[in-house]
């Protein structure tokens, strides 16, 4: 995309305006935000992303609620009796999509669900503000932990092609580190109760125009059946790229303005390339975790005891219970325990998985030195497992320039599974061995 359609984006959306935006959040909001770690997988382990404004998943807002925190909205099924049913739907930002979460129905099963979406504008800039009510549709998708809908930040920007990531973030932060952009949304879908044959429908609800002391709403609008959704962008952490990455860079666009700065170039080339070279990456093997024993309790089930597709296969799986996950749990990454045969496998560093504050899972690998990452995949689902192809895995981190360390963006944790079977949690990996020989060594089994 050319510089001047994202500049004129950017521009639509108020980066320059000044106007003031919506009433402030309550100050037990803005503490309860701040008081979250930031985890997104954009921003994870990139360097060339560090500073970068992007989406702050612990900063989504209700503006028609006085900009109340909420993560998570509530859907509802209304019965005959005129009681309810209550679950809800969870936002996160994944890559550079917007998912939303639809958690089942106590007693129900989903049978559909779809988003209606709008862009209200930029949160600071009134000029930009668009009205009601959301008249997109998003349709979802049903996954291993219930409905998912995906909007990617390219569609919410009414942008279409090739879009550079950076490019996404600006439009997606128009303000910087600060308030961003303001979604008009509304949920619905149909759900079955256990045992009957027949589809009730669920809707999310109005906007709360009252609520007590515990956050707990009392009193709806009568008047509006969609809500609007806002959120916040914060400064992307990561640690900055090599020193010699940049002065590489500076000294490049600085060498022809005289003498003395293209001497120094030529100095700083000079040294590099006399330097050793990196170590390449070559595949080097499937890994998978493995939790070990604690005391005479196994921890680890082997992978070809499931019935699901591809679990032919060496491998493990963890049922941890939430309780488990609260306090944190991890093990070993082994690469070519062929036959689930640990005295086969070489140890390449460990895992670790713990539930974050809004209850999903976030895995971290670490790898030993002379190892790297090209692939992490993990899986979240009720068991029985129906399939173990990593790519189709409920986290799918895409491709890893070649680090050590990967966090997962936060995975759902079901809420619970039916005939009180267990969930499982298969944390997989794709590893490089990494060699400064001309070749590489034969990869292990996969």
């Amino acid at each position: 995309m050319k510089l001047a359609t994202i500049t004129a984006l950017v521009a639509s959306l108020g980066l320059a305006s000044a106007a003031p935006g919506l009433a402030p959040a309550k100050a037990v909001g803005v503490l309860h935000m701040l008081s979250k770690k930031w985890n997104y997988d954009v921003c994870n382990n990139n360097c060339a992303l560090s500073g970068v404004a992007m989406p702050d998943v612990n900063t989504f807002q209700l503006p028609l609620e006085n900009n109340y925190s909420q993560q998570c909205p509530p859907i509802s099924i209304s019965l005959p009796d005129r009681s309810t049913v209550t679950s809800q739907v969870c936002l996160d930002f994944v890559g550079t999509n917007l998912y939303f979460n639809f958690s089942s129905f106590p007693g129900y099963t989903t049978k559909a669900a779809s988003v209606a979406w709008g862009l209200k504008g930029n949160v600071d800039d009134p000029s930009s503000w668009s009205s009601g009510p959301p008249s997109t549709n998003l349709p979802c998708t049903q996954g291993a932990s219930g409905f998912v809908c995906v909007l990617p930040f390219a569609s919410i920007l009414g942008l279409t092609g090739s879009v550079a990531t950076t490019d996404l973030l600006a439009g997606m932060c128009p303000n910087g580190a600060r308030e961003a952009l303001d979604l008009f949304l509304s949920f619905s879908g149909s759900a079955q109760a256990t045992g009957s044959s027949t589809t009730v429908d669920f809707n999310s609800l109005p906007p709360c125009t009252t609520r007590d002391a515990s956050g707990t709403c009392t009193a709806s609008s009568t008047t509006q059946n969609y809500f609007e959704m806002s959120y916040r962008c914060s400064s992307c952490e990561a640690a900055p790229c090599a020193s010699s990455s940049s002065s590489s860079t500076s000294t490049s666009t600085t060498s022809s303005t005289s003498t003395s700065v293209s001497t120094t170039t030529s100095t700083s080339t000079s040294s590099t390339a006399s330097s050793s070279p990196s170590p390449k990456p070559c595949g080097f093997g499937t890994a998978f975790g493995y939790q070990n024993p604690y005391g005479n309790c196994k921890k680890s089930y082997t992978l070809n005891t499931q019935s699901g597709q591809g679990c032919n296969r060496w491998g493990w799986y963890e049922t941890p219970s939430s309780q488990d996950l609260r306090s944190g749990i991890g093990g070993p990454l082994y690469v070519g325990a062929g036959g689930n045969d640990i005295s086969k496998a070489i140890d390449v560093g460990t895992w670790s998985a713990k539930l974050n504050s809004q209850g999903r899972v976030v895995v971290t690998y670490a790898l030993d030195a002379g190892y790297s990452l090209s692939e992490a995949h993990v899986d979240v689902e009720c068991l029985p497992i129906d399939k173990c192809a990593p790519g189709q895995y409920t986290y799918n981190s895409g491709a890893i320039a070649n680090l050590r360390t990967w966090t997962t963006s936060p995975i759902p944790y079901p809420p619970s599974c039916s005939g009180n079977n267990k969930v499982a949690l298969i944390v997989h990996a794709a590893v490089n061995k990494l060699t400064s020989a001309n070749t590489c060594p034969a990869p292990k089994c996969t």
